[in-house]
C-alpha cells in the first residue's frame, strides 16, 4: 500500500502535465525488484539477498559470518576451559582407528599429530581462540602476523583445526545451557509440589532432581555424555514435563503483570501480552506414552525395582571403581512371593511382574550416565570387527574387488582398522555384499571356551556374594536384568555411536587426502624460463611480474583424425592466438603418402607460428600415450629453430589435462570463451596451469563446486560434500594468502578474479563488492590506506586482510599524484610499518632527529640494497618493544627483514618437468592402487578362440573363479631371427630322411641346401620367443613363451592368434619404456600359494572361506550333475527342463495342463507331468522304442504295457480323461482341500462334523500330494474316522478294486458298500514318493470281491476239499496252487476256530488274504515294490500242522472236476465282464510275488477296514 500512497501522491504534486503517463509508466517498470524478477535460489546463489547485503556492510570477517555457530565473545575463564578441552578431545586423544598422521605441512613426521603436542600447547591454543573469539582474527592472520604466540606447536592446520573444534564446544556450551534451564525448571516444579503437601511421603515413582543431577550436567565433556544425561532426564521426568510447562504458564502471567507498574508507556502492549497468552496458551496435553517403561511404571513395578538391592548410581560406580564398593542390599522375602503383591491385570502373573520389574531394572541401568560412560570407554577399547560375505559379495568379491582383503575377518580390533578401511566396510554392507558385526566379545575361538564375556565381569559387581537359596534367587533375577540391559539397551547404541565415530575417521582421513592432494597442486610456483639455470635470482621476479611468461597450450583427443588446437597465452594470462593442426597427430613414417604430406604440413604451421610469437614454454596436454609423440615432435621444431634461425630456448611441457579438461566443460569457459571450441578452451587452460597453477585451480571453484569433480581420492564421493568443500577451501585460503593478491591486475584480467574471495577476512560477498566499488570508481587500489577512505573497509575486516592485499607499486611510478607506499607491495602489515621504517633508519644508521630525516626515502634505499639490514640486532629491537608494551614482537621483527630483502618472494617451489612415473600415471590414467605387479588382466570369455580344447578349458575356469577383469589383446608372435654361425644346426630325421630349420621347426626339407635357401630367402621368421599384446590402457605387454602354459610350447601361434583376447597377470612394469611383462599359465592365474594377489587382512578368517568354498564346491559339482539329457522334441508341451522347473511352471496353469519333459531314467525314456489341483502335479513315466538317436523322439511310446503313437496321443488318450475325472471330484460338493491330501487334517475334519451332527454319517474327498493322482476318500461311521483312497485313471475311478465311471456311480456304490470288508494291504508310507508316477500297467479285477467273500463265509464248516478246489480254479488263479484246503483253513479261515470272522487281520497279525479275495492281475503301488506277502510254499509258507503239510498236494486240472462251483464262478464272472467298457488284458496264472496288491493304498493301521461289529450288520 506504501507504493500506492506515494503514487498518488506524485499525482497531487505534478497536476495534470503531459508528462505525467510517461512518467507514471517509468514508475511502474522502476517498480519491479529483482526479488520479483529472479528466483529465490538464483538470487541465493549470486550472494543477492538482504542476508548478502548484511554480511557485506557488517564489520567481520565473512567467514565469521557464515559459520553455522556463530563466534561468540567470552571470558577469561571460558577460554581457559575450552582451551584445555580442546587440547584433551583434539590434541591428546588418539583416534580410535589407526589414523596416519596429515602433517603434510612438516617433513619428516611420522607420527601421529596429537603424540608431539605438548602441555605447553594449551596456553598457545588459549591465545589463538582468544584471536579468534574476541578479536575477530581469521586463521592466516594469525598464522602469518601472531606467530610469537602460536608457533611452533600450531601451524596453520592446526589453527584451522581449533577453528573447527571451538564451533564443536560453542555448540556443546549452548545445548549445557539449554538443558540446564529445563534442569532448574523441573527442580522449581518438583518443590512446588513437594511443598504443596510437605508430609506426604515420595511415590515409589518420583525420582528427586537434585544437586547432583545439576553437578553431574555441568561436568559433562562431550555430545555422547549430554544425550546420555538427556535421555536419564527423559527415563524419570519426560512425562512430567507437560505439566511443568502448564504449572509455569500462571507465574510467567503474574510476573508480566508485576511488571506493568509505574510503566504505563508499555501498558497497552503488555495487556495485549497477557490477553494473547490467555487466549493462544491452552494447557499442553500430554501425550500418551505407551511404552513399555511407563506401562510398567504405571502399573507400579517401580517399588519392586527398587528391591533390586543397588540403585543404577551404585551400580555404575561399582562398573567405574571395578570392585563392589557398594554392597548390595538383600530383600528378606523370595522374589516370587513379593511379586504376588504386584499382580494386576496387566501383569496377571508373579512370573510376568518379575519380567516386567527386570525391564525396569534394565532400562534404569541402561539410562544411567555413569554406566554409559564406563561401558563406552571399554566398548571403545574392547570393540572386535567381524565380517562374513553375503551370498551376493561370495560371487562379486573377487581379487581386484576393494573388499577382497577383509572378505572374512574375525575378531578384528577396532584398534587395528586403518586409514578408509571402515568406510570401505561399510559401502560393502550397503551394497549387501558384506554383514558387519561388532561385539565387545571374542567371537568363535576353537579351545578358548572359558574365555569370560564383559557380562561374566560385571554382573559380580550387582551380586551379593551368599549362599541362601533366596540370595540366589535373586543373583539369577539381578544377573537377568543386567544381561537384559547389556544385549537389549547398551549393546546396539554402543555398536552404534561406535560405527558412527569409525565413519566420521574414516571420511576425515579422506578429506585430509584430498587436501594433501590439492596442496601437492597448489604449491607449484609459476613457470620460469630460467629457473633450471639459476633458481635463485630474485631478480626475474619483478621482469615476470611485468612482462610475464609467454605459454603455448597445445590440445588433442584420442581420435587420430581429429584436429589439435594451439592456443597463445601471453603474461598476463590473456589469449592473444591460436592455431588450428588438423593432421598434428599422424605419424611422420605414415604408411600413406597424403598423411605423410599433411603431417609435414602441420609441423611447418607450428614452426612457423612458434617462430614468429616466440613462446617462452609449450604445454602439451597428458591425453594418452600420444602425448610422447607430440612432445618428440615439438622437441624437434624447437631444436631446427635454434640452429636455422637461433631462436631462445623453448621449453616443453608435458602437463596433467584433468584439471583443464575440468575447465573446458565448465559454464565459467563457455561464458569466457563461447567462440572457441572445447578443445581450445582445453589449450588455454593448460598454459594458464603452467603460468599460474593457484589462478587456473581457482577458476574451477565458483558456485558450480566444480573442484570436486576432480579426481582427489577413488572414494571422494562418500564424503559429506560441505565438509569436502570447506577442507579444499582452506587449502586456497592458505596459499592464496601465501602469495597474496594484486586487486588491481584481478579488475585488469578477469581470470584472476576467483583469488579475491580467499583473502584474509574477505569472501565470495566481501571481495565482489570490493571489486565492484573500484570498478564503479573507475580507479586503481593506490595504497592501503584505500581500503578504508575509498572502500569504506571497517577496521577489524581491514586489519584481517590489508597484509594480503598487494599493489604494484612499480607499476604505479609516475601515474599517480598519491603518496605511493613502498611497503604497500611487501607482506609488511600496516600495523608495522613504523617498525619497518626505524629499521631502515638504523641500518643506515640516519640521524632520526635531524629534521631531513626522511623515513620513506631510507625505505627505497634499504629496497636497493637489503644487505644493510643484515647487520641490525633485532633481537634488542623486539626487547624494547616488548618494554614498550608492543607484547613479544620477534619473529614478526625477522619476517619484516626478510621481506625487505625480496618483497613478495613466491615460497611455492619451482615449477619442474614430471619424471617418469609421473608420466606413466598421467598417459596411462591409472594410480598404485589400480596397476600393480601381480593383477590379473582377463579376456572376454566370447573373444577366445577354441583352438585347443584343453587349454580353453583351463581359461574358462580362470573366468568362473576370478571374475570381471581387464582385456588384453594379441598384437602379433615376437621371433628371434636367425644367426649366421646358426645356419649348421640344420637337424635331419633319421626315419624320415627329412630336415629340420633349428629356429621355426619346419621339418619338410629334402636338402640341407634348402634349409639354406629358407634362410636366404628370408623365409624363416625365426624362433618364437613370446606374445605381443596391448592393454586396454594402451600399454604394451609381452607375454615369454615360458609363461604361455604349464605345459612345454613351441610354437606359440598354435595356441594364441592376433586378435584374440587373452588373461594374464602382470610379472613386471616398465615405465619408462610403457610396457610389463605378462604371463598366462594357470598355475599363476590361479595363484594357490597366494605369490602375486594382494595380501589379505591380519585377521582374515581363512577357516570360514575355506568351509564355505566347500559349500559352494559341492553345490556346484551337484548342481553340474545333469539330472536329464536335453533332447530334440518338436511339440508345443515339450520343454527341457528337471521337475521342479516344470512344478514351477505349473503352478500360472491351468488344472489339466500337460508337460512332458526328458526323463531321469535315460535317454530311452520320457515324464509326462500334468497339474491335478493347485500344487499337486503326478509325474508319468513313458518309455521309447524305436529311437534314431538319443535325442529323437521314439516311433512307439509305452505308459507301462500300453503302447501309443505319439506325444498328442498320450495327452488325448491317456492324460486328459483323467484330469477330467479329477476335475469332477475337485468340484464335488464335498470336496475339502485339507492341505494338499493331510490325512490328519482330514481325521480332524470328520470328527468335527461328526461331533456336529452324530446321527449322520460325513464323508470328504481331498487331492492327495502326497500320492499324486489319488484322492483321499475319508468317513466316520462311528468314533473312529476312516480313509480310504481313490484313485484316478483313464477309465475313471478305480475304488476297492473297481473301476466307476462316474463321480455319481461311484458315491452311490461307497454308500451302499462303505460296511464291506476293504480288500488290500497298505502299503508302507514311508517307501511313497510323489514324485514316481504310478505304474499303469495292470488291468482292475472285475471280481466283488465282498460278494464273494459272503459267499465263502456262508460255506459250512465240513464241505469236502473238492469243493474249495473247484472255487480255486476259477478265482484263485493268482493263488498258489499247491496250498491245500487244510492249509486255508488252518492260516486263513480259521475253520478250526468257533467263528468265521477270524479271517480279518488284527494288527498284531500278519495280513493275509484268502484265495477267492486274490485279483488276477498285478498292480504295482506307488511305493515301487511290490509288498511282500506270505507265500504258501518254501520257507515263507504260514506254519501249520505237520500233517497238513505232509498232505499230497491235489493238481490244478483235478480242481477243474468241481462242476456245480466252477459252473456258479465262471456264469458269474462273464456277467461282470459285460459290464466294462473296454476288453481287458487276459492275464495267466502265475504265482504273484504279492496274493493282495491292490490298487488303494491304506495306512499301517487299517483304519479304513470296517469294525467286525458293524460288519455283523
Amino acid at each position: 500500500m506504501e507504493e500506492e500512497y506515494e503514487f498518488e501522491d506524485e499525482e497531487l504534486g505534478e497536476g495534470e502535465t503531459r508528462v505525467r503517463p510517461k512518467k507514471t509508466a517509468k514508475k511502474r517498470v522502476s517498480r519491479r525488484s529483482i526479488f520479483e524478477i529472479y528466483e529465490p535460489s538464483e538470487l541465493e546463489s549470486s550472494h543477492l539477498t538482504d542476508q548478502d547485503n548484511e554480511i557485506r556492510v557488517t564489520d567481520m570477517p565473512e567467514r565469521f559470518q557464515l559459520r553455522g555457530i556463530p563466534v561468540k565473545p567470552c571470558e577469561d575463564d571460558e577460554l581457559e576451559e575450552e582451551s584445555e578441552w580442546i587440547y584433551r578431545n583434539a590434541f591428546s586423544t588418539p583416534s580410535i582407528s589407526l589414523q596416519e598422521s596429515s602433517e603434510y605441512l612438516e617433513r619428516g613426521q611420522g607420527i601421529s599429530n596429537f603424540s608431539r603436542k605438548g602441555p605447553a600447547t594449551i596456553q598457545k591454543i588459549k591465545e589463538a581462540l582468544n584471536f579468534m573469539r574476541n578479536q575477530h582474527f581469521e586463521v592466516p592472520f594469525i598464522a602469518f602476523y601472531r606467530k610469537e604466540y602460536v608457533d611452533p606447536e600450531l601451524n596453520i592446520n592446526d589453527l584451522w583445526k581449533l577453528w573447527q573444534w571451538d564451533e564443536k564446544w560453542t555448540q556443546l556450551k549452548t545445548r549445557k545451557e539449554n538443558l540446564n534451564r529445563l534442569f532448574q525448571k523441573m527442580q522449581a516444579y518438583q518443590y512446588e509440589q513437594i511443598s504443596a503437601d510437605p508430609d506426604k511421603p515420595l511415590a515409589d515413582g518420583v525420582r528427586a532432581l537434585d544437586t547432583a543431577d545439576l553437578e553431574r550436567l555441568k561436568d559433562v565433556q562431550s555430545n555422547d555424555e549430554l544425550q546420555d544425561v538427556y535421555n536419564h532426564f527423559l527415563l524419570y521426568y519426560g512425562r512430567d514435563i507437560p505439566k511443568m510447562q502448564n504449572a509455569l504458564k500462571p507465574s510467567k502471567k503474574k510476573y508480566k503483570k508485576s511488571q506493568q507498574v509505574g510503566e504505563d508507556e508499555e501498558e497497552g502492549e503488555r495487556d495485549e501480552e497477557v490477553e494473547d497468552d490467555e487466549r493462544h496458551g491452552p494447557e499442553l496435553k500430554q501425550a500418551s506414552r505407551r511404552d513399555m517403561y511407563t506401562i510398567c511404571q504405571n502399573a507400579g513395578l517401580d517399588g519392586l525395582a527398587k528391591k533390586f538391592g543397588l540403585t543404577p548410581e551404585q551400580f555404575g560406580e561399582n562398573l567405574r571403581d571395578s570392585y563392589q564398593r557398594h554392597e548390595t542390599e538383600q530383600f528378606p522375602a523370595e522374589p516370587l512371593e513379593l511379586a504376588k503383591d504386584y499382580v494386576c491385570s496387566q501383569f496377571p502373573t508373579p512370573e510376568v511382574v518379575l519380567e516386567g520389574s527386570r525391564y525396569m531394572v534394565a532400562m534404569q541401568i541402561a539410562r544411567e550416565p555413569l554406566v554409559k560412560q564406563v561401558l563406552r570407554q571399554t566398548f571403545q577399547e574392547r570393540a572386535k570387527v567381524n565380517i562374513t560375505p553375503s551370498k551376493k559379495g561370495k560371487k562379486d568379491i573377487d581379487e581386484v574387488h576393494y573388499a577382497y582383503a577383509f572378505k572374512y575377518v574375525k575378531n578384528k580390533p577396532v584398534k587395528e582398522l586403518r586409514d578408509d578401511q571402515f568406510l570401505k566396510i561399510c559401502l560393502a554392507e550397503e551394497d549387501g555384499l558384506l554383514t558387519v558385526e561388532i561385539c565387545i566379545d571374542m567371537k568363535g575361538l576353537d579351545g578358548y571356551g572359558n574365555e569370560q564375556t564383559y557380562f561374566d565381569e560385571i554382573k559380580q559387581f550387582y551380586y551379593r556374594d551368599e549362599f541362601s537359596h533366596q540370595v540366589q534367587e535373586w543373583n539369577r533375577q539381578r544377573s537377568m536384568a543386567i544381561e537384559r540391559a547389556l544385549n537389549q539397551f547398551l549393546y546396539p547404541q554402543m555398536g552404534k555411536e561406535l560405527k558412527n565415530k569409525l565413519l566420521i575417521e574414516a571420511r576425515d582421513y579422506i578429506s585430509k587426502c584430498c587436501s594433501r592432494k590439492l596442496y601437492n597442486w597448489l604449491k607449484v610456483a609459476p613457470y620460469r624460463p630460467d629457473q633450471q639455470n639459476d633458481e635463485d635470482d630474485d631478480d626475474f621476479m619483478e621482469e615476470s611480474q611485468s612482462k610475464g611468461v609467454r605459454v603455448l597450450g597445445m590440445a588433442f583427443t584420442e581420435e587420430r583424425d581429429a584436429p589439435s588446437f594451439c592456443s597463445l597465452v601471453n603474461g598476463d594470462g590473456e589469449v592473444t592466438d591460436f592455431l588450428r593442426l588438423p593432421y598434428f597427430l599422424k605419424r611422420r613414417n605414415a604408411w600413406r603418402d597424403d598423411d605423410r604430406e599433411r603431417k609435414a604440413k602441420d609441423i611447418e604451421s607450428l614452426k612457423k607460428f612458434l617462430l614468429s610469437k616466440k613462446p617462452h614454454v609449450v604445454a602439451v596436454g597428458g591425453e594418452n600415450r600420444d602425448a610422447l609423440m607430440v612432445v618428440e615432435d615439438i622437441k624437434r621444431i624447437v631444436n631446427e629453430l635454434e640452429q636455422e634461425h637461433q631462436m631462445s630456448p623453448i621449453g616443453v611441457h608435458l602437463v596433467d589435462n584433468e584439471l583443464a579438461l575440468l575447465y573446458m566443460n565448465s559454464k565459467k569457459s563457455e561464458n569466457d570463451f563461447r567462440d572457441y571450441p572445447p578443445l581450445l578452451r582445453q589449450a588455454v587452460s593448460l598454459a594458464r596451469r603452467v603460468q599460474d597453477p593457484l589462478v587456473e585451480f581457482a577458476q574451477v571453484c565458483g558456485s558450480d563446486d566444480d573442484i570436486i569433480c576432480l579426481k582427489l581420492h577413488p572414494l571422494q564421493e562418500q564424503v559429506i560434500k560441505e565438509e569436502l568443500l570447506g577442507a579444499l577451501y582452506c587449502e586456497f585460503i592458505n596459499r592464496v594468502n601465501e602469495v597474496g593478491v594484486d586487486v588491481n591486475r584481478a579488475i585488469t584480467h578477469p581470470h584472476t578474479q576467483a583469488l579475491v574471495q580467499y583473502v584474509c577476512g574477505l569472501g565470495p560477498r566481501k571481495g565482489s563488492h570490493l571489486q565492484k566499488i573500484l570498478k564503479q570508481n573507475n580507479t586503481r587500489l593506490e595504497n592501503r590506506t584505500q581500503l578504508v577512505t575509498m572502500c569504506h573497509m571497517g577496521p577489524k575486516v581491514f586489519i584481517n586482510c590489508a597484509g594480503f592485499i598487494k599493489i604494484d607499486t612499480a607499476s604505479l611510478g609516475d601515474s599517480t599524484d598519491s603518496y605511493i607506499e613502498v611497503l604497500d607491495g611487501s607482506r609488511v602489515h600496516p600495523e608495522t610499518y613504523e617498525w619497518a621504517r626505524k629499521m631502515a633508519v638504523d641500518a643506515l644508521e640516519y640521524d632520526e632527529s635531524a629534521e631531513d630525516a626522511n623515513p620513506a626515502g631510507a625505505l627505497e634505499e634499504i629496497l636497493e640494497n637489503p644487505e644493510r639490514l643484515k647487520d641490525l640486532d633485532l633481537d634488542a629491537f623486539a626487547e624494547e618493544l616488548e618494554r614498550q608494551g608492543y607484547g613479544n614482537k620477534g619473529i614478526t621483527l625477522y619476517d619484516i627483514r626478510a621481506e625487505l630483502s625480496c618483497r613478495y618472494k613466491d615460497l611455492r617451489i619451482p615449477c619442474r618437468t614430471p619424471n617418469s612415473e609421473e608420466i606413466f600415471n598421467m598417459l596411462t590414467k591409472e594410480t598404485p592402487e589400480t596397476f600393480y605387479i601381480g593383477k590379473v588382466f582377463l579376456a572376454a570369455p566370447s573373444s577366445i578362440l577354441l583352438i585347443l580344447n584343453a587349454y580353453v578349458f583351463n581359461f574358462f575356469f580362470v573366468i568362473t573363479v576370478l571374475g570381471k577383469l581387464i582385456t588384453c589383446n594379441v598384437t602379433g608372435i615376437a621371433h628371434r631371427r636367425p644367426q649366421g654361425e646358426s645356419y649348421d644346426q640344420a637337424i635331419r630325421n633319421d626315419e624320415t630322411g627329412l630336415w629340420q630349420c633349428p629356429f621355426c621347426q619346419q621339418d619338410n626339407f629334402p636338402e640341407l641346401s634348402e634349409v639354406w635357401n629358407h634362410f636366404d630367402s628370408g623365409a624363416c621368421p625365426g624362433q618364437a620367443i613370446g606374445v605381443k599384446t596391448r592393454l586396454d590402457n594402451n600399454v604394451a605387454g609381452f607375454i615369454p613363451t615360458k609363461f604361455l602354459s604349464d605345459k612345454n610350447v613351441k610354437h606359440p601361434e598354435e595356441r594364441v592368434k592376433i586378435g584374440m583376447t587373452v588373461h594374464c597377470r602382470m610379472m613386471k612394469i616398465d615405465i619408462e619404456k610403457f610396457s610389463v611383462d605378462l604371463t598366462c599359465r594357470s598355475s599363476d592365474l590361479m595363484d594357490k600359494n597366494n605369490e602375486w594377489k594382494l595380501p589379505k587382512d591380519t585377521y582374515y578368517d581363512f577357516d570360514s572361506e575355506a568351509a564355505d568354498q566347500k559349500v559352494a564346491d559341492d553345490a556346484k559339482k551337484k548342481q553340474q550333475r545333469t539330472t536329464y539329457i536335453k533332447r530334440v522334441i518338436v511339440h508345443p508341451s515339450f520343454h527341457n527342463i528337471n521337475f521342479k522347473q516344470a512344478e514351477k511352471m505349473m503352478e500360472t496353469m491351468d488344472q489339466g495342463d500337460v508337460i512332458i519333459r526328458p526323463s531321469s531314467k535315460g535317454a530311452n525314456h520320457l515324464t509326462v507331468t500334468w497339474k491335478v489341483s493347485d500344487g499337486i502335479y503326478q509325474h508319468i513315466d513313458v518309455r521309447e522304442e524305436g529311437k534314431e538317436n538319443a535325442f529323437s523322439l521314439g516311433q512307439s511310446l509305452l505308459i507301462n504295457n500300453e503302447e501309443f503313437e505319439d506325444l498328442d496321443e498320450i495327452t488325448a488318450r491317456f492324460v486328459q480323461p483323467m484330469a477330467s475325472f479329477a476335475r469332477d471330484l475337485i468340484y464335488h460338493k464335498y470336496y475339502h482341500d485339507c492341505n494338499g491330501g493331510d490325512r490328519k487334517k482330514m481325521e480332524e475334519l470328520l470328527t468335527k462334523s461328526k461331533r456336529e451332527k452324530p446321527s449322520f454319517i460325513p464323508y470328504y474327498v481331498a487331492a492327495s500330494k502326497e500320492l499324486p493322482g489319488k484322492f483321499l476318500l475319508g468317513y466316520q461311521p462311528r468314533a473312529k474316522p476312516r480313509v480310504e483312497f481313490v484313485t484316478v485313471t483313464p477309465e475313471g475311478y478305480r475304488y476297492r478294486g473297481q473301476v466307476f465311471s462316474s463321480v455319481n456311480s461311484l458315491f452311490r456304490w461307497f454308500k451302499d458298500h462303505f460296511q464291506d470288508p476293504v480288500p488290500g494291504i497298505t502299503p508302507s508310507s514311508t517307501s511313497r514318493s510323489s514324485r514316481t508316477p504310478a505304474s499303469m500297467d495292470a488291468t482292475p479285477a472285475n471280481i466283488n470281491l465282498a460278494d464273494l467273500t459272503r459267499a465263502v463265509n456262508a460255506l459250512p464248516q465240513n464241505m469236502t476239499t473238492q469243493m474249495f478246489n473247484a472255487i480255486a480254479a476259477v478265482t484263485g488263479q493268482g493263488q498258489n496252487p499247491n496250498a491245500t484246503p487244510a492249509q486255508w483253513g488252518s492260516s486263513q479261515y480259521g475253520y478250526g476256530g468257533s467263528s468265521a470272522y477270524h479271517v480279518f487281520a488284527t494288527p498284531a497279525q500278519q495280513p493275509v488274504a484268502t484265495p477267492l479275495m486274490t485279483p488276477s492281475y498285478s498292480y504295482t503301488t506307488p511305493s515301487q515294490q511290490p509288498i511282500t506277502t506270505p507265500q504258501y510254499q518254501g520257507s515263507s509258507t504260514p506254519q501249520t500242522p505237520a500233517s497238513t503239510r505232509q498232505r499230497s498236494q491235489p493238481k490244478t486240472s483235478t480242481a477243474h472236476t468241481a462242476v456245480d462251483w466252477g459252473k456258479i464262478a465262471e456264469q458269474w464272472l462273464q456277467e461282470k465282464e459285460q459290464e466294462r467298457r473296454k476288453q481287458k488284458v487276459k492275464m495267466t496264472p502265475r504265482p504273484s510275488p504279492s496274493p493282495m496288491i491292490e490298487g488303494t493304498p491304506m495306512s499301517i493301521a487299517g483304519d479304513a477296514t470296517p469294525l467286525l461289529d458293524e460288519m455283523d450288520r
